[in-house]
């Protein structure tokens, strides 16, 4: 992921707080020393997370975050696991964007019962068509979200689409009717 929940896209390895600038002056975060990290020997690359992550970074996160609100849960990681491989290999174009793929997953694994609102603090929502940051305004009964640079001048809703990309990835990997996209991204 990108944004404010950064983490190595290829072995899910927290990031440094300190920030490495190159000549260009762009800067980036080191990634800190875990079992998976030092063993996919990507400790110590700089990076700022990616729009796509490898299924075992998404997933190493995952329970990662989890710890943070629980204890481990062993049924809840194999089945976060199984659901993840699966809206992985179903997901194609924006549908594999990490934060498409972890709002499905917390669709399924509350459809099997799982307490998983958590999931909420841990992926930040970008714009469907350019990954960039949201600006959020309350409407009378509603929250609206637009594309913060504007990227295709027409100032819509942004969840909406959000919405609808999260509910075809799930009703892919999971060949199921698309959830109700009303669904999809309560908070």
């Amino acid at each position: 992921m990108i944004g404010t929940d950064p983490f190595c896209p290829k072995s899910g390895a927290p990031l440094s707080r300190d920030r490495h600038y190159d000549e260009a002056g762009r800067g980036k975060r080191a990634v800190t020393a875990t079992d998976r990290s030092s063993a996919r020997g990507t400790v110590g690359e700089l990076t700022n997370g990616a729009v796509r992550s490898a299924r075992t970074a998404l997933l190493t996160y995952f329970k990662r975050c989890h710890r943070r609100h629980a204890e481990a849960d062993d049924e809840l990681y194999r089945r976060g696991s199984v659901a993840l491989r699966r809206l992985k290999s179903a997901a194609s174009g924006r549908q594999e964007w990490d934060v498409h793929v972890w709002f499905a997953l917390k669709h399924r694994l509350a459809s099997a019962g799982h307490e998983v609102e958590w999931m909420n603090d841990h992926a930040t929502l970008r714009c469907p068509a350019c990954a960039g940051r949201l600006r959020y305004r309350r409407t009378p009964g509603d929250v609206v979200a637009t594309c913060g640079t504007d990227c295709d001048d027409s100032g819509g809703d942004a969840l909406a689409g959000i919405r609808e990309v999260v509910a075809s990835l799930y009703a892919s990997a999971f060949a199921a009717d698309p959830p109700d996209t009303d669904e999809i991204l309560q908070f």
